[in-house]
């Protein structure tokens, strides 16, 4: 797999569109879509889970947020 990138240029943030979703909905989101979460101007918490799909092989810098601590052994879905 690979990414080409045809603009390099930033997105620009006027281009952005509110989604508004029920509670319980689940979003999906491509890595490399455009995405904001702004702030919670709500009284209630917002919670967010995250799941990062990665290919085993690949190959991260490491200080990268991705990369298991050192010695951290590699733990499936149980």
């Amino acid at each position: 797999m690979g990414f080409e990138v045809f603009d390099p240029s930033p997105f620009s943030e006027d281009r952005l569109v509110p989604l508004e979703v029920s509670e319980g909905t689940l979003i999906i989101l491509h890595g490399l879509l455009p995405h904001k979460s702004l702030a919670n101007r709500s009284p209630k918490s917002r919670h967010a889970y995250t799941l990062h799909a990665i290919d085993g092989n690949a190959s991260y810098p490491a200080d990268n947020w991705l990369r298991r601590p050192p010695g951290m052994p590699f733990r499936g879905f149980d």
